[in-house]
């Protein structure tokens, strides 16, 4: 399941996009093969914000219309070169975003709207119980900075009583997972250790072996 791009949608069909398929997921998994109690959720650039906002946001009415008691908890995050903070007060994201959400994601201007901006950014929602994140940025990202990437990850670990681990690439540039590299091969190798652990600590935690 895609959640729907700004192209066709509007805030926030994305992020319920997103609610709906891990609810569905939770639901089904079981079915085929999977295990319902750990769900892990990953993307890169928007589907990076979308999978940070989705794991610091279960139950949240306003995400999740008509469904609104599925059950869209995961136990595990690994946003890739997203964006985390859309108010960004600090400027530390990319000079022109505004212009972008304006046209392309919300229906109104930053002044005019900002608790729907804030509600939208996943800076806004940091929170004890979160999930164990692992947050991954390349140093040399032109198109969203990793400097708002370091900040959410340090902010969030200062929040959440889980692990929180932040893994930013040197001279990696936005995207770099697409092509095949040994940077590539040893950041899903990074991730599958780490998703390994969250898994392993999550049966342990309910008694399973």
């Amino acid at each position: 399941m895609r959640a729907r791009n700004s192209r066709k949608a509007r805030w926030p069909a994305h992020i319920a996009d997103v609610k709906r398929a891990i609810a569905w997921t939770k639901q089904n998994i079981a079915n085929h093969g999977g295990d319902p109690s750990f769900v892990a959720i990953t993307g890169g650039s928007a589907g990076g914000h979308l999978s940070a906002l989705a794991a610091l946001t279960p139950g949240v009415p306003a995400f999740q219309p008509g469904f609104e008691d599925a059950d869209t908890t995961v136990q595990a995050a690994v946003p890739l070169y997203g964006v985390y903070d859309f108010v960004d007060e600090e400027e530390l994201g990319v000079p022109g975003l505004f212009k972008f959400l304006e046209r392309m994601v919300f229906t109104g201007s930053l002044a005019d709207t900002r608790a729907v901006w804030e509600q939208a950014s996943p800076q806004y929602h940091l929170r004890s119980d979160a999930p164990p994140f692992f947050v991954i940025h390349g140093r040399n990202d032109v198109f969203t900075h990793a400097a708002q990437a370091r900040r959410f990850a340090e902010d969030l670990r200062k929040e959440s009583s889980q692990p929180v681990v932040y893994g930013e690439l040197p001279y990696a540039q936005h995207a770099f997972d697409i092509l095949g590299s040994v940077r590539t091969r040893h950041t899903v190798y990074a991730i599958e250790r780490f998703l390994d652990v969250c898994y392993c600590a999550a049966r342990a935690s309910t008694g399973r072996p």
